[in-house]
């Protein structure tokens, strides 16, 4: 169980390590109608790191829960 634990953490700090990253500032400023483009691809870029990160902690939490392989004796 430790071992299978050390192994999901790190693939998950693998996983999550490009997500922490800021952006490179750009060199040039857009103005108009490619400065609402560029904002709008970042906030759409931005949601689907949260969605990837998310199902991938999703995925490692549910391959940490034991699984029950006997009957439950209440």
């Amino acid at each position: 169980m430790t071992q299978r634990l050390i192994s999901a953490f790190l693939v998950f700090a693998l996983f999550s390590h490009g997500f922490s990253q800021e952006a490179q500032p750009r060199v040039s400023v857009r103005s108009g109608e490619s400065a609402v483009t560029s904002s709008r691809d970042a906030t759409v870029l931005s949601m689907l790191g949260w969605g990837v990160g998310l199902c991938i902690g999703i995925a490692v939490l549910c391959a940490l829960i034991p699984s029950n392989s006997g009957e439950s004796g209440h």
